[in-house]
């Protein structure tokens, strides 16, 4: 027998969970069994996935919006020249991918396996003009058109062609439309003498 147990004492709780001397609930020290530390376990589990869950949704979206981002800035870095002010700055934008407006010059298109060669021109001023891929179905002689790629040395090397007619090229465009027009019904009175690459003298 402990002669130290009293158990009218309030610190005289039984060790094993049972009830003391006052019908009171003792501390269970007892090692939890498999199934209860299993189920504490499992809403763990639960929880952390939930988390990894959200981080996830939350990094696919800011992926998706910096995506957008450099989107928008990379179009809205790509110049816009008109051809006679592209020649002017050939040098200056050597392999640089920019926007380049004109009027494709009668009997300067030549279909090739890769796409199509013509001339481009704007205030009397040439440009011989290689693309790569199949221009538009109503892309022709004296449709003012924007390409869009870059300078190889004397040439310029497209891969995208906007005509006129399209309702993308009138958005992105309209201020630029008329003068465009304008060059194009001048080009049948212009004479056959101009200089590709430069302007007529």
């Amino acid at each position: 027998m402990d002669v130290n147990y009293d158990p009218e004492s309030p610190d005289a709780a039984p060790l094993d969970g049972g009830a003391d001397a006052h019908g009171e609930p003792g501390f269970d020290l007892r090692p939890r069994t498999s199934a209860e530390a299993g189920a504490g376990s499992t809403a763990g589990g639960r929880d952390r996935r939930r988390r990894f869950v959200a981080v996830g949704a939350l990094a696919a979206v800011l992926v998706a919006l910096a995506a957008v981002l450099f989107i928008g800035l990379n179009d809205a870095a790509t110049f816009f020249r008109n051809v006679d002010e592209a020649v002017e700055m050939r040098e200056e934008l050597q392999g640089e991918r920019f926007r380049m407006q004109g009027n494709v010059v009668e009997d300067s298109v030549v279909e090739t396996d890769n796409g199509v060669d013509f001339v481009l021109t704007f205030n009397s001023v040439e440009v011989p003009v290689t693309h790569t891929g199949t221009p538009p179905e109503l892309f022709g002689p004296d449709i003012p058109v924007v390409l869009e790629g870059t300078f190889a040395g004397e040439t310029f090397e497209s891969d995208e062609i906007l005509i006129r007619h399209d309702n993308e090229y009138d958005e992105e465009h309209e201020d630029r439309i008329d003068e465009a027009e304008r060059d194009a019904q001048a080009l049948p009175a212009r004479t056959t003498d101009a200089t590709v690459g430069g302007s007529v003298g």
